[in-house]
C-alpha cells in the first residue's frame, strides 16, 4: 500500500512538471499508463488541464489607468507614479491568480494517508502482544485461585466428611 502511495505521489509531481513546462499536451507513455491505472491521479490530471484551459480562454479586460491612479490614491493618499508598464503589472497579477489556482487545486487533490505506517503497526503489534500476556496472566491466576477455593470448599470438607455450616474460605 505504502509503495502505491509512493508512486501517486511521485506521479502527481510528474504531472504538475509536466503543466509548468511548453508543452503539457504530450504525455510520457509511463505517465499515460498511470494514468489508465489510477483514477486519482487521472481525475487530478483532467482538473489541471481544465483550470488550464479555463485560465487560458478568461476574458482579460484591464482596468483603466485612471482607475487605479484613483484607488491608489485613495489607500495611500498620495498620487500613483506609474512605474511599470501596464502589461507586466498585468502579467504579475495574471501569474499571482495562477498559482494561487493552482496550489490549491495540488492541496485539495493531493492524496491525503491511507493507514497507519508500519512503524505504527509493529508498535500496536507489541502493545497488543504485552496486553495479551498480562491478560493471560491474569487468567491462569485467576483459574489458580478457583481452583484453589474449590479444593478448599468443596472437595476437602467432602473428603473429611466436614461440616456443611462453614462459609467458603472461613476455614482456617
Amino acid at each position: 500500500m505504502s509503495a502505491e502511495r509512493d508512486s501517486c505521489t511521485a506521479m502527481r509531481e510528474r504531472i504538475h512538471e509536466l503543466f509548468d513546462g511548453d508543452d503539457p499536451l504530450t504525455l510520457p507513455a509511463d505517465v499515460v499508463q498511470h494514468l489508465e491505472i489510477c483514477p486519482a491521479c487521472a481525475q487530478m490530471h483532467a482538473d489541471l488541464a481544465r483550470l488550464r484551459d479555463l485560465l487560458r480562454h478568461a476574458p482579460a479586460e484591464p482596468l483603466p489607468a485612471r482607475t487605479l491612479d484613483a484607488v491608489w490614491a485613495a489607500t495611500t493618499g498620495t498620487r500613483r507614479t506609474r512605474r511599470y508598464s501596464y502589461s507586466v503589472t498585468r502579467a504579475a497579477a495574471a501569474a499571482v491568480v495562477a498559482t494561487a489556482l493552482i496550489a490549491t487545486t495540488y492541496f485539495l487533490t493531493r492524496p491525503s494517508p491511507v493507514g497507519p505506517s508500519q512503524e505504527e503497526i509493529l508498535r500496536a503489534e507489541a502493545q497488543a502482544d504485552l496486553v495479551f500476556g498480562y491478560t493471560a496472566k491474569a487468567l491462569a491466576k485467576t483459574r489458580d485461585a478457583a481452583e484453589d477455593r474449590v479444593i478448599v470448599d468443596k472437595i476437602v470438607p467432602a473428603v473429611r466428611g466436614g461440616s456443611q455450616g462453614v462459609a467458603p474460605g472461613k476455614r482456617g
